[in-house]
């Protein structure tokens, strides 16, 4: 029984593989404003989809990628910041950040970063118009330097659904901070 419990223990932290699919669906979770007031991620679509990036107040990753992630941006596509860290534990996660052009909601008690299997800052999540995931992965390979990338995929998926193309790579690999759950 013992090690039974030590085997649980070691492998509920490691559970947050994505728990949904590539053409799944996005419920409706309901999400606060980092600045006051509640909003859900459905809310959150325009009328070709959404982008939820997972954030961070406290991660040099999510810093240097703060101004390509706002030029990203569209009306019919819009990016929204998600904080998922826990914010008891890590009270600068609680602040409302810089003030970005673009929506920054708090996932509180980690669902929406479980449901999605979220496991770094950024982890970037695109859905199309009928909330279907299309897109999971990084922003680019070059987060030190928007000049020195090879690979734009969060940008390559925002224009490929914007002109009513299929997009053509469904995941890449993230990287940069863990995302702390509470």
């Amino acid at each position: 029984m013992y090690r039974f419990i030590l085997l649980a223990l070691f492998l509920v932290p490691g559970m947050v593989a994505a728990q949904i699919s590539s053409g799944g669906v996005m419920p409706d979770i309901a999400l606060q404003n980092m600045r006051g007031g509640d909003t859900s991620t459905h809310a959150l679509f325009g009328d070709q989809g959404a982008a939820f990036v997972f954030w961070s107040n406290d991660c040099n990753w999510t810093d240097q990628y703060e101004s390509r992630v706002e030029t990203l941006n569209t009306a019919n596509l819009p990016i929204a910041l998600i904080n998922s860290n826990d914010s008891v534990v890590f009270p600068k996660e609680a602040e409302p950040g810089k003030q970005y052009d673009v929506a920054y909601v708090r996932d509180s008690g980690g669902q929406l970063a479980k449901f999605l299997g979220a496991e770094r800052t950024p982890h970037v999540f695109v859905f199309d118009q009928n909330k279907a995931l299309v897109y999971a992965g990084g922003i680019d390979d070059s987060p030190a330097d928007a000049q020195a990338a090879q690979q734009t995929w969060l940008s390559d998926v925002i224009a490929q659904l914007s002109s009513g193309q299929s997009v053509s790579v469904p995941s890449t690999q993230s990287f940069g901070c863990r995302i702390k759950l509470p």
